[in-house]
């Protein structure tokens, strides 16, 4: 059996690919002995932007103060390793494929989502690698994300909450708030990150009701940053330095600091301001304004500069339209953007912060899935409604070769976004290998 044999069946056990429920995963779970319950402390992270970024930097902040760091996270980009962190590195496929064909034997092909199975592997091999921490991300929402099985976490976190996912968890800021607010446990510790007023009183309140100790932004942490990129962070009255982050983008700077917070909120690890800094410089995060080097010797593409960025909301637009320009702090002739979106995600919130620092907008479709906006519609849309110069190419390759015929691609600072999937796909075609 193989990993992708496993995948494959695994996605083909529910009909749907996401239905909110603990119902089907705590029975798996029971089945093969709880191993939801035999986790070292976990710090269990929601929001909707900025989530795996803050496990970047808290792994890497854990692993510079020397503990054996484990984490999980979702989607992956190339291979499903990579979701599941121990702490030598990405689960090996032999240990993932016997952890696969445990679950398999005793879920009996019962229905449960894709989701919910290969979290319960992702437990099971949490539980049999030696871990001081798991840093668990949720995947959707919170309060019915499969990875609430959790009891108690050591603390929980909020990053950013913004529209997204409405339809599956509502169509206002309030009511994902309360969906995500589901990660907050009873007499627990929990670490708010910048929110909208409304998001934020719903947060606390809910934090108050079940007796948390509370770490507030803009109250028991708060942060700035200077012009060379580097963060004062308050802590708790406290200011604690940090360094410029190793990931790009203006908005790592509050992920950075989110994180610092989170390190430092916590009441079991001895986490020192060395580690702090350590952490904050040698985070990796791929997928989210990386720079990667393209070459095309048959078309005298040689080292070309791509970022990719996978954000796909209207923050994620936002986010990259205050940092397009100061990327490498370069200042190139032309912005474009070879753009794909799977067709739940809202490309219009998504396109319009950034149509005023786009000079050519290249759309394509998203490989190997069929559920993507059509190309034609976003040139369309983006066109009429933007007036964003734009076109249409079959590929990342075929985007290339349309934007050269346009700019000169060498001197043009290109990104391609919109999807992790996309950047996955590119990625791979690349050469690139996580594990």
């Amino acid at each position: 059996m193989t990993i992708e044999y496993f995948l494959k069946k695994f996605s083909k056990l529910y009909p749907k690919s996401i239905d909110l429920s603990l119902d089907r995963i705590r029975t798996l779970l029971d089945k093969l002995g709880n191993p939801e319950k035999k986790l070292p402390p976990i710090i269990h992270i929601a929001g909707t932007n900025g989530k795996g970024s803050t496990v970047a930097f808290l792994n890497s902040i854990f692993e510079s103060a020397n503990y054996k760091v484990q984490a999980y996270t979702s989607p992956h980009l190339i291979n499903f390793n990579e979701r599941i962190r121990l702490p030598n590195g990405y689960i090996e496929d032999d240990f993932l494929i016997d952890i696969f064909e445990e679950c398999n034997f005793y879920n009996k092909d019962e229905p449960i989502s894709f989701f919910e199975i290969t979290t319960a592997a992702a437990f099971l091999a949490f539980s049999r690698s030696k871990g001081d921490i798991l840093l668990l991300e949720v995947g959707l929402g919170g309060r019915l994300d499969t990875t609430n099985v959790i009891e108690k976490p050591m603390l929980s976190a909020i990053t950013p909450v913004s529209l997204d996912h409405t339809e599956f968890l509502g169509k206002s800021l309030n009511k994902i708030a309360y969906e995500k607010a589901g990660i907050i446990k009873y007499n627990s510790r929990v670490l708010i990150g910048p929110q909208e007023q409304k998001v934020d009183e719903i947060f606390k309140e809910i934090a108050i009701q079940k007796k948390n100790f509370l770490f507030a932004y803009g109250k028991d942490w708060d942060f700035s940053s200077n012009v060379d990129g580097s963060i004062n962070l308050i802590f708790q009255e406290q200011l604690v330095p940090l360094p410029k982050p190793s990931l790009h983008g203006f908005h790592q700077i509050s992920n950075a600091a989110q994180a610092a917070s989170c390190a430092l909120a916590q009441n079991i690890f001895k986490i020192t301001i060395k580690d702090l800094e350590n952490g904050i410089k040698n985070a990796y995060w791929p997928g989210r304004l990386q720079k990667i080097f393209v070459n095309l010797p048959e078309k005298n593409i040689t080292n070309l500069k791509i970022w990719l960025d996978g954000g796909h909301n209207a923050s994620a637009g936002i986010c990259l339209s205050k940092s397009i320009r100061s990327l490498d702090n370069e200042v190139a002739e032309k912005n474009v953007l070879i753009l794909g979106m799977l067709e739940n995600k809202d490309f219009i919130s998504y396109l319009k912060p950034l149509k005023k620092i786009i000079d050519l907008l290249i759309c394509i479709p998203i490989p190997n899935t069929n559920n993507y906006h059509d190309p034609k519609k976003l040139k369309t849309f983006s066109e009429e409604q933007l007036r964003i110069r734009s076109e249409t190419a079959n590929d990342f390759f075929a985007a290339l070769d349309v934007a050269n015929k346009i700019f000169p691609i060498n001197k043009a600072k290109i990104i391609a976004c919109g999807s992790l999937y996309l950047v996955g796909e590119i990625l791979k075609i690349n050469g690139y290998d996580f594990r």
